[in-house]
């Protein structure tokens, strides 16, 4: 933990983010190692895989959904690519897929990203990852930020199918971290 208070560092967040969980908890322990993200992806894809479970219970109309489910998993598929290499990725950011192959895509991804994340030292979270946006500019993010950044967008995109979910008159997965956390313990 850090040498300062939680009272300390709240008073130095914007107002507007102090009630995000995950803002604070990342501001407060800056230390990239003190940061799971291997547990933090499988939380990720654990909600990404129970949001697509309750998808797949709607009629076909709810295209939005779909479309916002194909982004988490077309974000992913890029940001993967550029941890292979800096040129240009080939994946999309909005890919069309079906909901089976958006299944196959989140357990690939899974698997995929493990294999990355097993291999990150604190120094190596640290590090900048070089890469090319998806207009050819090269860029430099650090690591943590990058893997931060995937977390807190598939976030946003799974509030965008759970409320087009409801909106159709479906019941949207729970997909909070704590449910995650009940859930992988029995």
């Amino acid at each position: 933990m850090s040498d300062r208070s939680l009272t300390e560092v709240r008073s130095e967040i914007p107002r507007f983010a102090r009630t995000d969980s995950l803002f604070v908890t990342a501001y407060f322990f800056t230390g990239a190692e003190r940061m799971d993200y291997r547990k933090l992806f499988e939380f990720d894809f654990w909600a990404n895989s129970e949001t697509l479970a309750s998808l797949k219970t709607m009629p076909d109309g709810v295209e939005k959904a779909r479309k916002a489910m194909c982004h988490i998993i077309g974000a992913q598929q890029i940001w993967l690519s550029r941890f292979a290499s800096p040129a240009p990725p080939s994946a999309q950011p909005w890919p069309d897929l079906t909901l089976e192959e958006c299944g196959a895509a989140i357990e690939d991804l899974r698997q995929r990203w493990r294999g990355i994340l097993e291999g990150l030292t604190s120094e190596k979270l640290g590090s900048d990852l070089t890469y090319l946006s998806l207009k050819g500019t090269e860029n430099k993010t650090p690591v943590q930020d990058v893997l931060m950044h995937l977390i807190l967008h598939s976030a946003y995109h799974r509030g965008q199918v759970a409320s087009a979910v409801r909106e159709a008159g479906g019941k949207p997965a729970p997909t909070d971290y704590t449910v995650y956390l009940r859930s992988s313990k029995k």
